[in-house]
């Protein structure tokens, strides 16, 4: 709501106001505004899912530890941050969509984040804070951290109907414990670097921008967590020109195909939340969404051996 948004900001800067909504889908709420003269973006939870503190400290993170452009940070605090706008974000109002170049370029840019905060990230698992910088509740194992990702989402599953799918999930990857075995160290993952937010021109990624998703993971995990919603299951020039991107700035490791059914099985989870969690749909589109997913999860984990 606008009269939240304008106390949080009149605590934090001599002058603002509030331009226009940008975005208000649970659990968060994105507003252009100006504060001390500056156009910015303001982004704040309005949701108990919601982590836009986090957030906020991922971004300042990946500025100064990285090549890759995001927006600058001007302000970072518990439930909301703001950041300078830039006019080569991808545009709120704006069609996205993925070609070729923009393919290849996403792949390189990708790479780069994982390339690039390799070593400056030390555990797997979710951001947090800690006396008000970023840290990561986690796991030295990657096995560890992704039964902690099922177990986190999961109560908003069961809350739903859905408790079965997660787990099914959990019992597959207690029984495998080798399932996700070769994957690479933990590298910060934007978690949906998808067209809407990230924006390319002159073959080359202009603004990275939204890492409310963001985890420390193999860069495998973000891969997959691009490449399926962008380009679908199905292999393709798109998918070809993103790997061949990516790869371009990083080798993926040994069995990083092999190991695909596993991360679909891990962003299937998240996509149940997520249909719940940000209301998109009426109650019979997302009845019907949820039994697809369902079915998929469940073909997969017949397929694993």
């Amino acid at each position: 709501m606008s009269h939240r948004v304008r106390n949080r900001l009149s605590s934090q800067f001599d002058s603002h106001g509030i331009v226009r909504q940008l975005h208000d889908v649970p659990p968060h709420e994105v507003y252009e505004v100006v504060v001390d003269g500056r156009r910015a973006v303001y982004k704040g939870d309005t949701g108990p899912t919601g982590n836009a503190g986090i957030e906020g400290r991922v971004i300042d993170f990946v500025g100064r530890e990285t090549s890759v452009p995001v927006p600058e940070t001007l302000l970072v605090a518990d439930g909301y941050y703001v950041a300078a706008w830039r006019s080569d974000a991808p545009g709120p109002d704006e069609q996205h969509h993925a070609d070729e170049t923009w393919a290849h370029a996403a792949g390189r840019g990708l790479a780069t984040l994982h390339a690039e905060t390799r070593g400056t990230v030390d555990r797997y698992g979710r951001f947090d804070a800690e006396g008000g910088e970023l840290a990561i509740d986690g796991d030295d194992s990657w096995h560890d951290a992704a039964l902690a990702y099922v177990r986190r989402h999961r109560p908003i599953l069961a809350r739903h109907g859905h408790a079965d799918v997660a787990n099914a999930v959990l019992d597959h990857l207690v029984e495998r414990p080798s399932l996700l075995d070769g994957a690479d160290e933990p590298v910060c993952c934007h978690g949906w670097a998808t067209p809407e937010h990230v924006a390319v021109a002159d073959g080359r990624v202009a603004c990275l921008v939204d890492f409310e998703h963001a985890v420390a993971a193999p860069g495998e995990f973000d891969y997959w967590r691009t490449s399926m919603p962008t380009f679908g299951p199905e292999p393709g020039e798109l998918r070809r020109r993103f790997r061949e991107g990516y790869e371009s700035v990083r080798s993926l490791p040994a069995g990083f195909d092999a190991r695909r059914p596993a991360y679909v099985l891990l962003n299937l989870v998240y996509y149940f939340e997520s249909l719940y969690v940000q209301e998109q749909r009426g109650r019979t589109e997302t009845a019907k969404r949820a039994e697809m997913m369902r079915d998929e999860v469940f073909a997969i984990l017949d397929e694993l051996p």
